[in-house]
């Protein structure tokens, strides 16, 4: 892991909002890659259905709505959902619609919640937080079962930000489970944060690795069960 030093807080967050604007209507995350995840959750017989799921960095959030619907949602709707998922410049939806019904509150969490945090003001939704993802609430302590994002490049302190990851987690039953992607690229300006591998996380975050995927070339996922 290599990380750019940019030791000023003000130019660190307006490059972070900047980039998001870039890339806002971007999802790198697709159907398939949650049901993954799931699918790998099931086969350890974990029960992810006794917390809530949180996505940080989550832009346009669409990657809240296909957790939400595929971890807790109907079926029915996923099929549709999967049917009409298309890629151009990341994943999104021929409509849009049908992912965003029955959206969680972040101000009101519960089991089968699912709400996102992100940096830029844009993301302005009911299950969306503005706010940075190395100074979270303090109420959100021990609060989250899943905790996913792809969006671990962006951080300015990559031990700040694992420890803040880890406040968050869910220290009750089983834990915690970790979804992260990542690239294997060097750090930039804007992805302070570069060179990562699987050594990496296990450093920082520790716990049982689940499952890792290096399919996608310079773009990895790696499943971690934290404590």
């Amino acid at each position: 892991m290599k990380v750019k030093e940019i030791l000023n807080r003000e130019i660190y967050i307006n490059e972070q909002i900047a980039r998001s604007s870039l890339k806002f209507r971007s999802c790198k995350v697709g159907t398939e890659d949650v049901y993954n995840y799931k699918k790998v959750l099931q086969a350890e017989g974990i029960d992810f259905t006794d917390g809530p799921i949180i996505c940080l960095g989550t832009r346009n959030g669409r990657e809240i709505d296909l957790f939400r619907n595929i971890f807790f949602g109907n079926p029915i709707v996923n099929f549709f959902i999967r049917l009409l998922e298309t890629k151009r410049y990341g994943f999104s939806s021929l409509f849009g619609l049908i992912e965003g019904f029955s959206r969680s509150d972040v101000n009101s969490l519960s089991a089968k919640s699912a709400i996102g945090l992100e940096i830029n003001p844009e993301a302005q939704r009911s299950d969306t937080l503005i706010g940075s993802f190395d100074e979270m609430p303090k109420e959100w302590e021990n609060k989250f079962k899943i905790i996913y994002s792809n969006s671990f490049d962006q951080s300015q302190d990559p031990v700040k930000t694992a420890s803040e990851w880890k406040r968050i987690a869910s220290k009750e039953k089983n834990g915690c489970i970790l979804i992260i992607g990542y690239t294997t690229t060097p750090p930039t300006q804007s992805d302070p944060v570069g060179d990562l591998s699987m050594a990496d996380f296990q450093n920082l975050f520790g716990g049982e690795v689940l499952y890792f995927s290096n399919t996608h070339g310079y773009y990895k996922s790696i499943v971690i069960k934290i404590n």
